[in-house]
């Protein structure tokens, strides 16, 4: 792809110096427009941090690109546990015989392995006692082969945002102005729709300075770029709590998966593969496939029991009834501090009374998503019965908790 841009570039009469690294200021007193696409590690964007309101966050888990000389058949998501903890795989074919690992894990895991840290660095080079290690660790799938490097080093990927994406007449492309977790697999469609809405917002431009169009490129652009990313922030807080579903069959892993971003419903999983939305329900409700409504997954969903606390409920909504353990959650990160605070809470209230809890908050769709993804972990961690509050408009969400194992139960507004 970069040899096409390049050539193509070239054809439109770009004059493409590679192998040089020009500053903003050899470059911006003479242009009309500056085009920063330096990528997530940007110097311009560290230059002009104050005025693009730059905001980073850098996540938990850590991951390693690399290949190997293996024909994959299609994208494969692949989990190994060793005796020192989980890495879970991400891998894809790219070309004829080779195909692109991506592997993440966890700081623990990988000090417990022996493998170097992200302090590595040796001019370049790749991580190579690492990629021995998974090389073992990875080994049947390929086939006793070895990982091969490209620059391969452990990283904790970086979230850019900027409140702004450009400054008089420098604006950022690409990762260099947002960046979003690779496990959503679109870092390079939002660079290239960015690259597009630029050029768009340029076109009959007549006379006026192209610096004057930069705030209508960011207006038509910045609500699909937020979209993405917040998609990705919660792809990637899934990824790094990956080991806390081993409990599940792999169908619910597999729709856990594909609705961990809120962007694939089970009715839409179900519509591209029958047979796998029906087995995850049918492994939710500990039942036989054959048994699993085909018409309406959503209410034979809901009108399955529960046993609990030594009763069984006839279905999944409850009422008021139900809410003396009532917690409000109004957080974004299911393992950040606000959410262990909130566990801690928890654990106090269940212990010496029932063990069940209802989760409550905001009606937006968004705090719904939040409220599902804590209760994951407390259905983990504390082995407690989950009830997540909802309305008629994001039932559908709700319901996807439920066999995604998110939530137990569901608590209608006027129910």
């Amino acid at each position: 792809m970069l040899q096409l841009l390049t050539a193509r570039a070239r054809q439109a009469g770009v004059r493409v110096e590679i192998g040089s690294s020009p500053t903003l200021d050899d470059v911006r007193a003479d242009a009309d427009l500056v085009i920063a696409a330096d990528g997530v590690s940007s110097t311009t964007r560290e230059r002009l941090a104050t005025e693009l309101g730059v905001d980073e966050v850098v996540g938990r888990g850590l991951f390693i690109w690399c290949g190997a000389e293996i024909q994959l058949a299609g994208t494969l998501f692949v989990p190994v546990r060793t005796e020192h903890g989980m890495f879970v795989a991400h891998a894809y074919p790219y070309a004829e015989g080779l195909s692109t690992f991506v592997i993440e894990t966890d700081v623990d895991t990988l000090e417990r392995a022996g493998c170097r840290s992200v302090d590595f660095d040796s001019d370049g080079e790749s991580d190579e006692s690492s990629l021995r290690y998974l090389s073992g660790a990875f080994e049947e799938l390929l086939g006793g082969g070895s990982f091969i490097g490209n620059r391969s080093r452990w990283m904790h990927f970086r979230t850019v945002r900027c409140e702004c994406w450009h400054h008089e007449n420098v604006v950022l492309l690409g990762d260099a102005a947002a960046t979003a977790h690779p496990s959503l697999g679109s870092g390079t469609k939002l660079a290239l729709e960015a690259a597009i809405a630029l050029a768009e917002s340029m076109e009959s431009i007549g006379s006026d300075p192209p610096a004057s169009r930069l705030a209508e490129f960011e207006r038509t652009l910045r609500p699909n770029v937020d979209r993405l990313q917040e998609r990705a922030r919660r792809s990637q807080l899934w990824w790094e709590s990956f080991p806390s579903r081993m409990h599940l069959s792999p169908a619910r892993i597999a729709f856990a998966y594909m609705s961990r971003a809120g962007a694939v419903s089970l009715r839409e999983f179900h519509a591209a593969a029958p047979w796998l939305a029906e087995q995850a329900v049918a492994d939710f409700a500990g039942e036989p496939p054959a048994d699993v409504a085909q018409r309406d997954l959503s209410d034979w969903i809901l009108h399955r029991p529960l046993q609990m606390n030594g009763r069984v409920l006839p279905g999944r909504i409850i009422n008021g009834e139900f809410a003396s353990s009532a917690v409000e959650v109004q957080c974004a990160d299911p393992w950040g501090v606000d959410a262990q605070a909130i566990l801690d809470r928890i654990d106090g209230l269940v212990r010496d009374g029932p063990r069940i809890v209802n989760l409550t908050g905001p009606g937006s769709r968004s705090a719904l998503l939040d409220r599902l993804a804590l209760g994951e972990r407390i259905r983990s961690e504390l082995g407690v019965v989950v009830a997540v509050s909802s309305d008629e408009h994001h039932l559908g969400d709700a319901v996807d908790g439920l066999v995604a194992g998110r939530a137990d139960l569901i608590a209608m507004a006027g129910a």
